[in-house]
């Protein structure tokens, strides 16, 4: 089971070890799941103002992607976005574009305002923009 993770689940992964996001993470560090992301996303995370807000250094963030099992794919060019363009909001594009190009089945995030929208999630199936508690329900219906 491939899964694409957006930037908001690693940062609630980093910001609670409980949660449904970290619960992922446990799956990709036992192989239940391939976890994928981009080095779009990686930035994203290390962007001036989100670090600061979760409290965590550069060095934190990579030390726990390392760690986590989590394979980073390089940047999402603009080319790669560009055939998303108009579908999605653009801040977003590269997220749909990243787990397309990386063969996943899903794309996982917390970002209700854009992606986890029913209109949004018909456009791009096969392709499954889920929650993390989606995402875990789906996990647990298969085994």
């Amino acid at each position: 089971m491939r899964v694409f993770f957006d930037a908001s689940v690693i940062i609630a992964a980093l910001l609670s070890k409980t949660g449904g996001s970290s619960l992922l993470f446990k799956y990709i560090t036992v192989q239940k799941i391939i976890g994928i992301t981009s080095q779009t996303v990686i930035e994203e995370i290390q962007e001036e103002d989100k670090f600061t807000k979760i409290k965590k250094t550069k060095k934190q963030i990579e030390q726990f992607v390392a760690e986590s099992g989590l394979v980073v794919r390089k940047p999402i060019t603009t080319d790669e976005i560009d055939p998303y363009t108009g579908m999605v909001d653009m801040e977003d594009a590269h997220l749909v574009a990243g787990a397309n190009l990386t063969r996943c089945k899903y794309l996982v995030t917390l970002d209700k305002k854009h992606l986890l929208r029913p209109d949004i999630q018909k456009k791009f199936l096969p392709l499954k923009i889920l929650s993390p508690k989606e995402l875990l329900q789906e996990i647990t219906s298969s085994a």
